[in-house]
C-alpha cells in the first residue's frame, strides 16, 4: 500500500509561496540547496501533464524567486572566492618581496647544465 503525501498530487491545493530568501513559515532565509531542491519539485510539478491552473502562476512566480536567490548565492560566493585568491596573491607577493626575491628575476634550472662535479646535470659523463 502507496501513501499519498500532500504534495504528491499536483492538483491539491497548495500552500501560498513563501517569499524568496525565506523559509516557509520560519522568516529566515533558505540556502542554496533548500532553494535548489524546491526549486527542482516545482520543475517536476509543472512538468507533470496535470498541473492545477490555479496554482500555476504561485507556481512559477514562486520558480523565479528561487532562481533569483540561487543566482545571488552563486555571485555572491563567486567574489568571496575571487576576494580569497585576491587576498592569497597579495600575501605571496608580500612575501617574496620581503624575502628580496624578485617575481621578474630568473630561475635556475637543473637542464643541461653541469653538475659541481663536472659532469652533465642528466648524471652521464661527458
Amino acid at each position: 500500500m502507496t501513501e499519498a503525501t500532500p504534495d504528491s498530487s499536483p492538483s491539491a491545493a497548495s500552500p501560498a509561496p513563501a517569499p524568496a530568501g525565506a523559509a516557509a513559515g520560519s522568516g529566515e532565509e533558505i540556502g542554496y540547496a533548500e532553494a535548489l531542491t524546491e526549486l527542482e519539485g516545482i520543475l517536476d510539478e509543472l512538468d507533470g501533464d496535470e498541473v492545477d491552473v490555479d496554482v500555476l502562476g504561485a507556481r512559477v512566480r514562486r520558480a523565479a524567486e528561487l532562481l533569483r536567490l540561487c543566482r545571488a548565492r552563486i555571485a555572491g560566493a563567486r567574489f568571496e572566492v575571487e576576494q580569497v585568491v585576491s587576498d592569497l596573491e597579495a600575501e605571496a607577493e608580500a612575501a617574496t618581496a620581503a624575502a628580496g626575491v624578485s617575481a621578474d628575476a630568473p630561475v635556475a634550472d637543473d637542464d643541461g647544465g653541469a653538475d659541481e662535479d663536472g659532469g652533465d646535470s642528466d648524471g652521464r659523463d661527458p
